[in-house]
């Protein structure tokens, strides 16, 4: 990762208006790595030398906060069920790689939490690879808390019917899943396992019921078969089951959209901010902190690359990066992929040099970089360093105010 120096934030900004050399510098910095096609080296960074790995805990309080920044051009936050206004003009400066991108920009405005969202290719259906993992967890979360909503999910393991001597905390399930450590398993064979708490039918309905988008498809694994394949959720607490398995149910595919993800990785770093009727039905806040401290461990790095390079380390306040990776090489598409899908949310404390109140900056992001194949060694590489240049610039863009103002094309 760059090391951020003590230029001036404002000239760091302005250098990385140079699209090709942000590019060129991270495919330098991959390139040195030796990175290979499974596993490119900016995508799994990993949190180890991570600045914030020692704050991720503060994450849930930190998403407590409520600055106000009036702004006429956001909307109230969608219910349940109910499709945004997608705005289809203001990410035309995102390179031709990324072919899917949503973002939603959130601020508070008397009081409540609005949002502008603004997509490339936002609602075409598409293979989002691991991002969508975080999609089982959370719904676990709400099926529990729905029927014991004073059960938090940190005080609960996943155990085998079978063997209930075989058991593991959900927390460190969820840990698993995001960070690939493989403490307990595979993060496919552990997503796999958490996907059986529910039918492959009825989590697709309750995804397509949550975000309004009635097109996706939801009823795929993630290659391995489930770690435990009829888990159940025992609360420790209680002493007592609070979810078990549902009947095996015929599998598909997995094709959502970029807008489902930033959808829901928005309802789930916003939920406190959020009315009851846009909420995950059934969720609470002390299960869901669990998962957010979870995200907080993806080996992506990308936004601390970004902040490191646009010399903002120092100039911002109260940082939460939440995010879900995603990565392959499609064999029906003939192409490399990456997918990142995060909610990078900061007090931007520049203003103060004006005498003006810290700004909070909170944006949620999913985008998907195809490479058609060329030199399959070579694509990894340069996808790589394309998505952290453009999450640096999508940072950018939304210190600076252009991302907002609607100043979308390429420079």
């Amino acid at each position: 990762m760059p090391n951020p120096d003590h230029i001036n934030p404002q000239d760091k900004l302005a250098q990385a208006k140079n699209r090709e050399e942000v590019f060129q510098k991270f495919l330098a910095m991959a390139m040195e790595t030796g990175a290979n096609p499974e596993n490119p080296a900016l995508v799994y960074q990993g949190l180890q030398n991570s600045p914030y790995q020692s704050q991720i805990s503060d994450y849930p309080n930190r998403l407590k906060a409520k600055p106000e920044d009036p702004n006429a051009l956001y909307k109230n936050y969608p219910r349940v069920g109910e499709l945004p206004e997608i705005e289809q003009k203001g990410l035309e400066f995102l390179h031709p790689d990324i072919e899917n991108a949503c973002i939603c920009l959130g601020k508070f405005i008397e009081g409540k939490m609005k949002g502008r969202w603004l997509g490339r290719n936002a609602l075409t259906k598409a293979q989002f690879w691991s991002g969508t993992k975080i999609i089982p967890l959370i719904n676990a979360a709400c099926q529990m808390n729905k029927d014991f909503p004073d059960s938090d999910i940190d005080n609960c393991i996943i155990r085998d019917p079978a063997n209930p001597e075989h058991t593991i905390p959900f927390s460190e399930v969820a840990s698993d899943i995001i960070s690939y450590q493989q403490r307990i398993a595979s993060s496919n064979a552990l997503a796999a396992m958490c996907k059986r708490f529910e039918t492959f039918e009825g989590l697709e309905r309750w995804l397509k019921k949550t975000t309004g988008n009635n097109q996706l498809e939801f009823r795929g694994m993630y290659g391995e078969p489930p770690f435990i394949n009829r888990p159940e959720l025992f609360d420790r607490k209680k002493q007592k089951i609070v979810l078990i398995s549902a009947p095996e149910s015929k599998q598909g595919e997995n094709l959502v959209t970029a807008y489902d993800l930033v959808r829901f990785i928005s309802m789930l770093g916003w939920h406190q901010h959020l009315p009851q009727e846009s909420r995950f039905p059934g969720a609470n806040w002390h299960s869901l902190e669990s998962i957010i401290k979870a995200m907080g461990e993806d080996p992506c790095r990308y936004a601390e690359i970004a902040i490191a390079t646009l010399g903002l380390a120092d100039a911002i306040a109260s940082p939460v990066i939440i995010s879900k990776l995603g990565n392959g090489f499609s064999d029906s598409r003939i192409s490399t992929e990456i997918v990142y899908v995060a909610l990078v949310q900061f007090l931007d404390l520049r203003p103060q040099a004006n005498g003006e109140a810290p700004v909070l900056r909170s944006a949620s992001m999913a985008l998907r970089g195809v490479k058609p194949l060329q030199e399959k060694q070579q694509d990894a590489l340069e996808l790589d360093a394309r998505m952290a240049a453009e999450v640096t610039e999508i940072l950018r863009r939304t210190v600076t105010g252009e991302l907002e103002r609607g100043i979308g094309n390429r420079e």
